[in-house]
């Protein structure tokens, strides 16, 4: 049996619900949405931007601060899709092995994903390790750990 697919506006209505002082519109099929997340007490807030059309998968994105202060000695941000543009697109699940299916609402797994990398990027400017998981090595070395090397 094929779950059936959330279509955009049942996405957002979703979103409002769960979030309420959070924004966007559904036009021509596609659900552009926002919301401000501070991740812990001692966080900073971020605005997410989620855009969602039904086929695809759902794209986030940090708008603000933009952009992302680096860890000392990194050349870009951990988990990102790389954009010269300045786009801070955040990789929160592997599109084509089945993370994420239209079947899922985004308001109980991208923003939850989203916050959780929100919470680890603050961990890593901070120590340059990367807690968060997934894939590949996002870890840096700070300048006292080469000189004591």
């Amino acid at each position: 049996m094929v779950n059936k697919a959330i279509t955009p506006i049942q996405q957002f209505s979703v979103l409002k619900h769960e979030f309420p002082k959070s924004s966007g519109s559904v036009y021509c099929g596609t659900m552009n949405w926002s919301g401000e997340f501070t991740p812990s007490a001692l966080s900073d807030t971020y605005r997410l931007k989620i855009t969602y059309t039904q086929g695809q998968a759902p794209k986030a994105y940090i708008v603000s601060p933009k952009p992302l202060p680096l860890a000392e000695g990194a050349n870009r941000l951990p988990h990102t899709y790389c954009y010269n543009n300045g786009k801070q697109q955040l990789c929160l699940f592997l599109p084509k092995v089945g993370e994420w299916d239209s079947s899922m609402f985004i308001a109980t797994t991208i923003v939850h994903w989203a916050v959780q990398w929100m919470y680890y990027y603050e961990i890593w400017v901070s120590t340059g390790k990367w807690m968060g998981g997934g894939h590949g090595n996002w870890d840096v070395e700070k300048k006292e750990d080469q000189i004591s090397n």
